[in-house]
C-alpha cells in the first residue's frame, strides 16, 4: 500500500481507546476511577450513549466476574 505524502501513517497515530456514555460528566468519572487520561469528548450522534470519551492508550473495565478466593 503507498504512503501518501504528508499524511500519517498507522505506524505514527495514538493509540486510544474509545467509550460511549449517556452524559459528558460520566467521562471525567471513569478517568478519575480508572486513572485513565481522558483526551476528548465527542458528540456521536447516538440517541442512547450520545457522547464518545477518548482516552489515551488502550483502556479495559475489570472484570468483576473472575472467581475470588472467596468463592
Amino acid at each position: 500500500m503507498n504512503q501518501i505524502p504528508g499524511t500519517p501513517s498507522a505506524h505514527n497515530q495514538p493509540i486510544t481507546s474509545n467509550h460511549a456514555v449517556t452524559e459528558k460528566w460520566r467521562c471525567q468519572a471513569m478517568e478519575e476511577k480508572y486513572g485513565w487520561t481522558l483526551i476528548e469528548i465527542k458528540p456521536n450522534g447516538s440517541k442512547y450513549l450520545p457522547y464518545d470519551c477518548i482516552f489515551e492508550g488502550e483502556t479495559y473495565f475489570p472484570n468483576y466476574m473472575e472467581n475470588s478466593d472467596d468463592d
